[in-house]
């Protein structure tokens, strides 16, 4: 296999400007891309494709562990950012490549990072384990993808990390750990997101999905850690979506075992999904997750599957929509046992929580927790909870 040599690349892109960029453009359908360290320089009114390899991965190619940079300025930019390809296709395999996109110091700009590729991967091409950063405020609205826009076939994604990272003022930013979308066998890998709130963010909010927007197929989801990181309190920050796997599952999909973290705000959590078309009662598999809102209002989901609840001090008041009824909205009528975790409150035992737990007139339980943290337990009875049913 012919390998590429490796390059350091610095470029200013002028003003009013449409590129796509190369790393290794020369490059043979059994290629090695080389290790190439590129940094883009964007102005105003550009629109800018840096690919870190080739436009397509073929066959047995493998691409390169790249280091791509695109600083932006000015405003009214267009950065879409690829690993290594624009497809992937064969046997192909992406690289281990940091993909890091800056607009802090500009204004209605938005990018696009890909681990690995904006397109399609197809047949068993395979992700590197990538790390993907987007750094952004003024007004922007930004996506960050682990591994590509599509996954089909027998693709695998790879172990990736991605960090959002609010600068400044107004933004937005979603984070896929593997792709889009994916279907048939497509597998993803058990990724880390992060979106951190800075300490000059004034409004914004996101969306973190473990995995996809959508999960179809046979398709599955990785073991994924979710996690929002508030660096200064703002009262003033709009909510999360946070979903361990995808918006929605369909077919026969399967979701993973995922741990997902809240902030500060009113955050709306889901272990798997919020939209289940299963292909049979009890085609699509939940995973075991772990849910912990943190602060503000939060709505939670499990999902299939036997789930998690954490609550700390000063959680707030949050709402469980399917306690132990999660595999029920799947379309599954096998039985499941979701847990309660309030340990950090530090109730001597099930007879002292016990005595919190009320009905709301409703049809609801409502745990007190304290004069302002309570969780409200959608459909379920205070009759219907036993000292099984928490970690105290």
């Amino acid at each position: 296999m012919r390998r590429l040599p490796n390059d350091t690349i610095t470029l200013t892109i002028p003003e009013i400007s449409f590129e796509t960029l190369f790393g290794d453009p020369d490059f043979p359908t059994y290629g090695h891309g080389g290790d190439d360290t590129i940094t883009i320089n964007v102005e105003s009114m550009t629109f800018v494709n840096l690919v870190g390899d080739t436009a397509t991965l073929l066959e047995n190619s493998r691409g390169g562990n790249d280091t791509l940079t695109v600083n932006i300025e000015g405003s009214l930019n267009t950065v879409i950012v690829d690993g290594d390809a624009q497809s992937m296709s064969g046997h192909a395999k992406g690289g281990n490549d940091t993909v890091t996109g800056d607009s802090t110091n500009s204004l209605r700009n938005g990018f696009s990072l890909y681990g690995d590729t904006e397109g399609a991967m197809s047949d068993h091409a395979k992700g590197g384990n990538d790390t993907v950063i987007g750094v952004f405020g003024g007004r922007s609205s930004n996506t960050l993808v682990g591994d590509g826009g599509t996954m089909s076939g027998d693709v695998h994604g790879g172990n990736d990390t991605l960090v959002a990272f609010q600068a400044n003022q107004d933004g937005s930013a979603a984070l896929y750990g593997d792709a889009l979308g994916m279907s048939d066998q497509a597998q993803g890998g058990n990724d880390n997101l992060i979106f951190m709130i800075g300490s000059n963010a004034q409004n914004g909010g996101g969306g973190l999905y473990g995995d996809a927007r959508e999960l179809a197929g046979d398709a599955s989801g990785g073991n994924d850690t979710l996690t929002v990181v508030d660096l200064s309190g703002h009262f003033n920050y709009e909510s999360f979506t946070m979903i361990g796997d995808a918006y929605s599952m369909s077919g026969s999909a399967r979701g993973g075992n995922d741990v997902l973290t809240g902030g500060s705000y009113g955050d709306y959590v889901a272990g798997d999904a919020l939209h289940y078309s299963p292909a049979a009662p009890g085609s699509i598999t939940g995973g075991r997750d772990i849910l912990n809102g943190k602060g503000g209002n939060d709505e939670m989901w499990g999902g299939p599957n036997s789930d998690i609840f954490v609550f700390d001090k000063g959680s707030a008041e949050d709402l469980i929509h399917d306690f132990d009824q999660g595999n029920k909205i799947a379309g599954s009528t096998a039985a499941e046992h979701d847990l309660i975790d309030v340990q950090d409150y530090g109730f001597a035992n099930w007879t002292a929580l016990k005595s919190l737990i009320g009905d709301d007139g409703s049809g609801n339980a409502v745990i007190h927790l304290t004069a302002s943290d309570t969780i409200t337990l959608q459909g379920v009875r205070t009759a219907d909870l036993h000292a099984t049913d928490f970690i105290v």
